[in-house]
């Protein structure tokens, strides 16, 4: 239950069976290949890189169509319920069945069916924004009863339309009057700011006339239509309404071909998985006749591997494998722990993946995770909850792999939660109290109790994580180093808290003999922490500087009081909403309100204090924990296998 061994792998087999035996290692599922086009060493220097853009193109391609093709249908399909779905989870196909599926399919002429409609929708979207335009740049003419045809220019008059600014048509209209007779001036219409007018002039005076239109900010219209405002409005909004109606009858055939998403789902999937295949061979070399692969499995089926290649194969194949070695930072890292445990490797993974060299620290880290979240979250009645809830989506739906580890993770956080709940006599904040329900320890009275509890849980933790270092170390062959590094720091605090003792009573002889320790262990630190630096001097200040870190300890120690903190806060909270429904005297009323306080109130409370609890414990490992042994930094094991977003595709 840690880190897996990892085999490194280079096999050589004929190319003509490349594209088989690449679908027999996807099916595998336990591949993760190396790019070879960068590591083309002497004994491939004749091999070259396979060359798959134009395929990898074409898939791709065929992809983008899919996916287009179910963006345009999903907005019709008829909604299905949440529960229905999580309960029939994914449909489920083996590697061939989803081929076969996939290979029957008539996804190409569904494509370029809804392509064909997609296509009319947007041009009619694109027409009926353009006659919309066309009818709001008429809307100020409305009250013109003469057609736009009519207002050309003749052998003996001049004709204008457009509009000046409503400040200046008074002003306008009095000069043009006065200054250019047999003249015609008609104000249509003023609509934000602007005054739209009808202007008829002797060609004699055009020029005097374009003078005073200048002087004014006279702005011609662009209008090109030639028939009466009025009808031109009406027939833009005939047209407007036919293409509605035929928006209407595309939307329903779109809605009408929803019923191929199954089918288009299936493409999708399939063509999905040629993608990953074919660019997972881009890392492969190739000569005339031969290919060369190389990659990463777990070396616990290395058997299981070698029979997957024969299936395709037979013998004509070479193939060298070896076991990764301890320090190689190229390593994939898989983690393999227990049904418990694994719930909780996401937390690991969101840190950082431990290197191949490393120990996994998912299944030290889990019982603390364990206890500081059912200390933080504390109580009895959100710990069953969460458990039947978690217990009821395990049981009751369909889910994948990612999503039941997700429930899997919440039921056994239920479990320590109630656990501590019934050691504080918490059921939703004190509602069982007044019936004489208590705990082992009373949260209001025994904070000191609580707190040095939840002090002392961190101190262990803390040396659990020094343990965990020297561990390593010590599996390194490092003796001294664990010593120097984790053995006087053991001396210093293990040391420092027998000094402490003596606040609560500890016998003379023991406190001395931790200060003593304290004493020698502070000395090997300021002696040892510098030794990677050349002259004295700086391997003492390095010491010294070293020996400052105790502070942090402290630090750390404290850290761990959240514990304390956020368990009593809430339920402080939850029977503050039992206190609220108290205070209600209308019996009615306080079965009606009473209800909804309890129900709302303590859903709120555990909602906010299991999210409270769940990063408050994280940090409490990443920092105060990890801190103490791990790094991380490794590269997570991605082995060529279907990414399962519409459907789970299992082995053959």
């Amino acid at each position: 239950m840690a880190i897996v061994k990892m085999s490194k792998f280079t096999l050589f087999t004929f190319e003509s069976q490349k594209e088989e035996l690449l679908s027999k290692l996807q099916n595998f599922e336990k591949v993760q290949f190396i790019d070879l086009r960068e590591k083309r060493e002497d004994d491939l220097s004749f091999f070259n890189p396979l060359d798959e853009k134009k395929d990898l193109s074409e898939v791709q391609g065929d992809l983008a169509k899919v996916k287009f093709a179910l963006d345009s249908l999903h907005p019709y399909a008829e909604k299905e319920n949440a529960l229905k779905s999580l309960k029939e989870g994914k449909e489920e196909f083996t590697y061939n069945e989803l081929r076969e599926r996939a290979e029957k399919s008539n996804w190409k002429d569904i494509y370029l069916s809804i392509k064909s409609m997609d296509d009319s929708l947007n041009s009619i979207k694109n027409e009926v924004s353009k006659l919309k335009g066309q009818g709001e740049e008429l809307l100020p003419w409305e009250n013109l009863d003469v057609s736009f045809g009519d207002l050309g220019a003749t052998a003996n008059i001049i004709s204008f339309v457009g509009t000046i600014p409503k400040a200046f048509i008074d002003g306008f209209m009095e000069k043009f009057d006065s200054e250019i007779p047999c003249s015609y001036v008609e104000k249509v219409s003023e609509v934000k700011g602007e005054g739209y007018l009808i202007i008829i002039v002797h060609k004699d005076y055009e020029k005097e006339a374009n003078e005073i239109l200048k002087t004014f900010s006279f702005n011609k219209s662009s209008i090109s239509e030639k028939g009466v405002p009025r009808e031109i409005i009406n027939d833009i909004g005939e047209k407007i309404k036919n293409l509605y109606l035929k928006e209407d009858e595309l939307k329903n055939k779109l809605k009408e071909a929803s019923s191929n998403i199954e089918e288009l789902e299936v493409a999708y999937e399939y063509l999905s998985n040629e993608e990953l295949k074919v660019s997972a061979s881009e890392n492969f070399l190739e000569s005339p006749n031969v290919v060369a692969i190389s990659g990463w499995i777990p070396t616990e089926d290395r058997d299981e591997f070698i029979k997957s290649i024969e299936k395709v194969v037979g013998n004509n194949y070479y193939i060298e494998l070896e076991e990764a070695e301890y320090g190689d930072t190229e390593v994939p890292v898989a983690l393999k722990n227990n049904k418990v445990v694994s719930a909780f490797q996401s937390i690991t993974e969101m840190y950082s993946t431990p290197k191949y060299s490393e120990m996994d620290p998912t299944p030290i880290m889990t019982p603390f995770y364990l206890l500081f979240f059912g200390m933080m979250l504390a109580d009895a009645g959100y710990g069953i909850l969460m458990f039947i809830a978690s217990l009821i989506a395990l049981k009751k739906f369909n889910l994948d792999e990612k999503k039941a580890n997700f429930a899997r993770f919440f039921m056994y956080l239920g479990i320590p939660t109630t656990v501590v709940g019934i050691i504080y006599g918490s059921y939703f904040g004190d509602i069982l109290k007044p019936y004489g329900v208590k705990g082992l320890v009373d949260p209001a009275t025994d904070i000191m109790t609580i707190f040095a509890a939840s002090l002392a849980i961190g101190v262990f933790q803390i040396f659990v994580g020094l343990g965990a270092k020297a561990y390593m170390l010590i599996k390194q062959k490092q003796y001294l180093y664990a010593f120097f590094d984790v053995g006087s720091w053991y001396m210093t605090l293990g040391g420092a808290l027998l000094l402490a003792g003596s606040l609560v009573g500890f016998p003379s002889g023991i406190v001395s003999f931790g200060k003593w320790i304290m004493i020698a262990g502070m000395i090997i630190i300021v002696l040892t922490q510098g030794r990677d630096n050349k002259s004295i001097g700086a391997k003492l200040a390095a010491g010294l500087y070293a020996l400052y870190g105790l502070s942090g300890y402290v630090g750390d120690i404290i850290s761990y009081s959240r514990l304390m903190a956020l368990g009593l806060a809430g339920g402080f909270i939850g029977s503050a909403f039992n206190l609220m429904i108290g205070m209600i005297g209308n019996p009615i009323a306080k079965i009606i309100f009473g209800s909804l306080i309890f129900v709302g109130g303590h859903l709120f409370n555990v909602l906010l204090s299991s999210l409270g609890a769940y990063v408050h414990t994280c940090r409490l490992q990443y920092v105060e924990f990890f801190g103490k042994f791990y790094e991380g930094g490794g590269k997570p094991f991605s082995p060529l296998k279907s990414r399962n977003k519409f459907i789970t595709v299992k082995r053959d």
